[in-house]
């Protein structure tokens, strides 16, 4: 799984240096108060990355924490009840 993970990460990292070697044109990103000069390339790689974590954000609010609050609300009658030990019947003969 270490290699699997290893081998995606290097996939990743050489499309991302051919996506910015590809592109390296000059843009400027004009905001309200300020411009931002940078390259195609880095300016796609950084709208990928910051899609990517609004996204992941998003699940995370939406799907995860719900579903945390749920497990904890259902497994808050289990730890007040106190887990009796089994009686054992073995008498030792």
């Amino acid at each position: 799984m270490k290699v699997f993970r290893l081998l995606v990460l290097l996939a990743v990292l050489v499309i991302g240096l051919i996506i910015g070697a590809v592109n390296m044109a000059d843009m400027t990103i004009n905001l309200v108060f300020t411009e931002l000069h940078t390259s195609v390339g880095v300016a796609m790689i950084a709208a990928l990355l910051v899609g990517v974590v609004v996204g992941a954000g998003l699940v995370l609010v939406s799907v995860v924490v719900p579903l945390y609050a749920q497990l904890r609300r259902a497994n808050k009658p289990a730890l007040a009840t106190p887990a009796v030990p089994p009686v054992s019947t073995f008498d030792g003969r």
